[in-house]
């Protein structure tokens, strides 16, 4: 999109977006960390927030990542409330520290070489040897027409193995916003079982200034709200259906200290890539690629198409690029 253009567009679907708000049925969304059992498994909610003023948290499993949302009053901060053990049973943070998501959480949001570095940080590829890969398709603001095909050709892979293909949609908020029936679209495929998605977060407005150096561009920018850059793009998400899940991936591949930080305060774990095919980056064993199916990066999708064409590679879901889960089935 022109830069002028979408400078203009911005506050107005913002404004748009606010109306929409007011009448959705999501409302004080907010960051939390509580530790509790959800139909009998260990869970964290990492957000809690009321639904038609019912009061809900977004849970995440630290074992699997997987995200679900779960009543306020179907959560329990021990297995057994009518349990009685002396002592009582409260969770140990060496305990908590020491599941999957958590581990990931610390490791990729806190080391002295994330903060060094400002570009590309997070998990770019499999913990562990597979030949498997992790399709992330990147859906930045764009007044174009979605890329269908590569949709439809994911669609007819599925019909083809009888399964859901994997694949991790990183979604801005004003792409669904300015693109409600191409989103529609998508989540009937997950309906049908012909898509399994897994949405990363990709920030709410994702603005960029064709005149101002990377360091200071896309959420570095000074004047960027941090909660609302994170927190919007989810709510969206669940006021639409979708569960959003604990991943973020940064526009521009661009971080900084502060932004790693506050992702590890929200819980996101950052996604990068080794495999951005327009940039002429090779798709191997292990590989999470990046391609954008907003169709401003035709030459990506065309790189990608015979990899999808290729019925032996085997295409993984984004939760287990962890050494420690499970292999899929």
């Amino acid at each position: 999109m022109h830069t002028n253009i979408k400078r203009f567009l911005t506050p107005i679907l913002f404004v748009l977006y606010l109306c929409h708000t007011a009448q959705a049925g999501i409302t004080d969304y907010h960051q939390t960390f509580i530790p509790g059992f959800a139909n009998d498994h260990f869970q964290i909610a990492i957000r809690t927030y009321y639904k038609d003023n019912n009061a809900y948290f977004l849970v995440v499993n630290p074992d699997t990542l997987a995200t679900y949302e779960v009543p306020a009053n179907k959560f329990r901060e021990r297995r057994d409330m009518t349990e009685r053990l002396n002592p009582p049973r409260y969770y140990t943070w060496e305990r908590i520290k020491s599941k999957p998501y958590i581990n990931a959480l610390l490791n990729y949001t806190s080391s002295p070489l994330i903060f060094e570095k400002n570009k590309n940080q997070g998990i770019t590829h499999a913990e562990y040897a597979t030949e498997g890969m992790f399709l992330t398709i990147d859906m930045c603001p764009s007044t174009k027409y979605f890329d269908k095909a590569l949709f439809q050709s994911l669609v007819k892979l599925s019909n083809e193995k009888q399964q859901p293909i994997p694949i991790a949609i990183a979604i801005s908020g004003l792409w669904l916003l300015e693109h409600q029936d191409e989103f529609n679209w998508i989540a009937e495929q997950i309906k049908q079982n012909k898509l399994a998605v897994t949405w990363i977060n990709h920030s709410f407005s994702h603005v960029y200034y064709g005149d101002l150096a990377l360091e200071k561009n896309f959420l570095l920018f000074p004047y960027t709200n941090i909660t609302l850059e994170i927190l919007e793009t989810e709510k969206i998400l669940l006021e639409n259906g979708q569960l959003p899940s604990v991943f973020f991936r940064f526009p521009g591949l661009i971080s900084n200290k502060e932004w790693m930080l506050q992702l590890q305060k929200f819980g996101l774990i950052p996604i990068g890539s080794n495999a951005w095919l327009a940039a002429q980056q090779d798709a191997k064993g292990g590989s999470i690629i990046l391609v954008h199916g907003n169709s401003n990066e035709p030459e990506g999708i065309k790189l990608l198409m015979p990899l999808i064409n290729q019925q032996l590679n085997e295409w993984l879901p984004i939760t287990a690029l962890l050494r420690s889960q499970p292999k899929s089935k």
